[in-house]
């Protein structure tokens, strides 16, 4: 039985009992995932396959045939959606409890969490990110896929919009995190490179290229109006 004067130390032993970084990380509802890490990646793996089967079927009734780059930018946008939307949004709701809950969503919050524990101790900053991640974000990847589907004029502008969106969020996540020591990461090289590196270096290095892509042709754009618009007055 534990004693008073014991009290303080048997809560200091439970505020610890999970595998997070900080170690003293308040997670007093954690409990452990139902899946293993194998078994968590696998699942994102297969959901990440399903959504691209599902844009290679929407790419083959495109309006017009595409171009390898165009069919690359709709497989990446739907992906984006479908993690955007599902996993964040799913975050952003339940982040208050992420931590205890049973189910197949939460057990790969759990997993990546090894990587950020902010995902579990409903972090302000990272709530109000992902919240904008899930709302904005996903909604402008899915018309940008829409854009290039249907051969919409709005395809470039979505595209610049949900690329900046992602960049200057995933910048802003990691830069916070470096700024405090990473003191939310296991300093496992699984974690900090596998996880917190390399899971979020495509949100920089794929949005960069997209945003010149967009000003490229939103540029060429322009221009061919002026031209036009030129060539109209002086006749």
């Amino acid at each position: 039985m534990t004693s008073v004067a014991d009290q303080p130390l048997a809560d200091a032993v439970q505020d610890v009992l999970h595998p997070y970084y900080p170690r003293d990380a308040p997670l007093p509802h954690y409990i452990a995932s139902q899946f293993n890490m194998s078994e968590s990646l696998t699942t994102l793996g297969s959901a990440i396959l399903l959504i691209s089967f599902v844009s290679i079927v929407l790419i083959s009734k495109a309006r017009t045939p595409l171009s390898t780059k165009d069919k690359l930018i709709v497989v990446w946008m739907l992906v984006c959606a479908g993690i955007h939307i599902v996993l964040e949004g799913y975050f952003s709701f339940n982040h208050a409890t992420l931590a205890g809950k049973q189910t197949v969503l939460a057990d790969l919050w759990r997993e990546y969490a090894h990587s950020d524990s902010r995902y579990l101790t409903s972090d302000p900053f990272t709530v109000i990110m992902e919240g904008i991640t899930a709302v904005f974000d996903g909604a402008f990847a899915v018309v940008t896929a829409y854009g290039i589907l249907a051969d919409s004029p709005i395809r470039y502008s979505a595209q610049l919009i949900t690329s900046l969106a992602q960049l200057y969020g995933d910048v802003i996540y990691m830069a916070t995190n470096y700024m405090e020591g990473f003191k939310y990461t296991n300093p496992h090289p699984l974690y900090f490179y596998g996880y917190f590196v390399c899971m979020n270096l495509p949100w920089i290095i794929i949005p960069t290229v997209l945003m010149v892509d967009a000003v490229k042709n939103i540029y060429r754009g322009m221009l061919i109006a002026q031209r036009a618009t030129a060539v109209k007055k002086s006749n």
